[in-house]
């Protein structure tokens, strides 16, 4: 029913409590499970920008590729862990280390799409009223604007 399930995981112990969902689910249908862990670039995008200096503002540029890239590369590190401890597991794993820079639900939505990912598991992370609507919610984003199923674990 649910060949490729997608995980994405921001880092947080509590989006990791979408884990053993899917665990559960992917054993329980065979599924193989793909982890996706967006980096937002949103802070080094305007690098340079306001620095009259072409010198400094270059500088700025690199140290925002720097971050960037070290975000990354933590980024690979992490989901490679998070697989190698589903593997242990018997789960079937997709190897491809999909670490998204950009907005977190656009590259999700993009990952579903690109990937023929038939069930998301997420985690909430309880914000609601005023906070989610100044803050959004990711999760929220993915469910409106994907069109496979997405089953949302409450956090505890």
């Amino acid at each position: 029913m649910f060949e490729n399930i997608l995980v994405p995981l921001d880092g947080s112990e509590l989006s990791e409590q979408a884990l053993p969902v899917a665990r559960g689910l992917a054993q329980q249908f065979g599924s193989t499970v793909h982890i996706i862990h967006v980096v937002t670039t949103a802070d080094e995008l305007g690098a340079g920008r306001h620095v009259e200096s072409p010198q400094i503002a270059e500088i700025e540029v690199e140290q925002a590729r720097r971050l960037t890239q070290s975000r990354v590369d933590r980024g690979a590190a992490y989901v490679e862990q998070v697989q190698s401890q589903l593997k242990e597991a018997g789960i079937k794993i997709d190897d491809r280390v999909a670490v998204g820079q950009g907005d977190p639900a656009n590259q999700i939505v993009d990952y579903i799409k690109a990937n023929g990912i038939n069930l998301v598991v997420m985690t909430s992370h309880g914000r609601g009223g005023l906070r989610r609507l100044l803050v959004g919610s990711v999760t929220d984003r993915v469910m409106r604007s994907c069109e496979v199923p997405v089953l949302v674990t409450p956090c505890s």
